[in-house]
């Protein structure tokens, strides 16, 4: 069973996905459709009329509503069925009233809260730091649809010391994985909703898309961070730069990340990356270079591995239930999996608290 934090923001769509058309896309188990309205506002409700299950998202928009493919109902952006072709009057049909979801748009991302709608507030979104300063930085998205279990994804983000495994490229084949991880140190810091990962690196030249793509000399010696904050339950804040020793940290070239992985099923992920670059910022062919090394990094590299241990794990989602051993590098991961844990189970023994206290209808009350 899907196990997620419901009183949360996830991604549901970029931005620029949803035009004057609709889009389908499951999230966390739900089948849901997006539209906007005539004011470019965006909406999500479920993506089956309850009369015959049609799927609303083949549907028209009419009048800031979606229309039912089959019989015609229509169903505005909080889910209420306002028209009946098929009544006298054409007046709606509350019975019909389908679930609608909050919607948050930042970033140029799409954001949805599947918890209670009177806890969906802006102010939870983490702040972005690099996504805040447009004009420093340029920007290129992806999106992949990762089989595995969305934990799994943020296991590999909060453990980098993979990529000296999985990912030779990013020091060009100058570097052993032992010289690359015995030149960097780990911190790990805590929070109350948020953890995060210090790494840095010192003594080496720097990556190869540092060298490739911004004129690094590969041998200088540079310090290169490749921290990552975690905020639950899978989002992820990446700084990722390299300065010249002794220079000042904003002297050098940076690729900060922004990774949100939304469940689809228990078994399946969306994963949202969006990246942006301090240097040769109006370049479109820096663009598609971007795109070319990351496309490489996580989904030809990442993504198949994941998708390997995923199918490793048979029928069980949870790596916990498997008993795996632990390496000092799995810190991170690790306190991130128990904060997420607790934070569930806080969520749902304050829902079940919240049922137990309800008022009851007075014929359950009699009964």
């Amino acid at each position: 069973m899907l196990s997620i934090l419901k009183n949360t923001w996830y991604a549901a769509a970029y931005s620029h996905e949803l035009g004057e058309g609709t889009l389908a896309r499951t999230l966390i188990d739900q089948k849901a459709v997006l539209f906007r309205d005539s004011h470019g506002e965006a909406a999500m409700i479920l993506n089956r009329c309850p009369h015959r299950f049609a799927p609303l998202s083949a549907g028209r928009i009419i009048d800031d509503t979606l229309e039912c493919p089959y019989h015609g109902l229509r169903f505005n952006r909080d889910g209420e069925c306002v028209l009946n072709p098929h009544s006298k009057t054409k007046a709606g049909l509350p019975a019909a009233n389908i679930r609608a979801w909050p919607l948050l748009e930042r970033y140029g991302i799409i954001w949805f809260w599947p918890g209670d709608p009177a806890k969906a507030d802006p102010a939870l979104l983490p702040v972005i730091d690099f996504l805040e300063q447009p004009d420093d930085y340029a920007v290129v998205r992806g999106l992949l649809h990762v089989k595995g279990h969305y934990e799994l994804v943020v296991d590999n983000l909060l453990d980098l010391s993979h990529a000296a495994f999985i990912h030779p490229q990013f020091s060009g084949g100058n570097y052993t994985p032992e010289q690359l991880l015995a030149a960097t140190t780990q911190r790990l810091e805590r929070g109350d909703r948020w953890i995060t990962n210090h790494r840095i690196r010192s003594g080496l030249g720097p990556s190869s898309a540092h060298v490739g793509l911004f004129g690094m000399d590969p041998k200088v010696v540079v310090e290169t961070d490749t921290t990552m904050t975690w905020h639950p339950p899978a989002m992820l804040d990446f700084k990722l730069g390299s300065w010249e020793v002794g220079q000042p940290r904003e002297s050098g070239a940076h690729i900060p990340q922004l990774h949100i992985i939304t469940p689809e099923t228990e078994f399946t992920s969306h994963y949202f990356f969006v990246n942006g670059r301090n240097r040769r910022r109006d370049e479109p062919e820096v663009d598609q270079a971007l795109l070319d090394f990351f496309d490489m990094a996580f989904r030809q590299q990442d993504e198949p591995m994941i998708e390997m241990v995923q199918e490793n794990m048979g029928a069980v989602s949870d790596i916990n239930e498997l008993n795996p051993i632990l390496l000092a590098t799995d810190t991170a991961p690790v306190s991130a999996r128990r904060m997420l844990a607790d934070l569930i189970a806080r969520e749902r023994a304050e829902e079940a608290t919240a049922s137990l206290n309800a008022p009851r209808a007075p014929a359950e009350m009699a009964h």
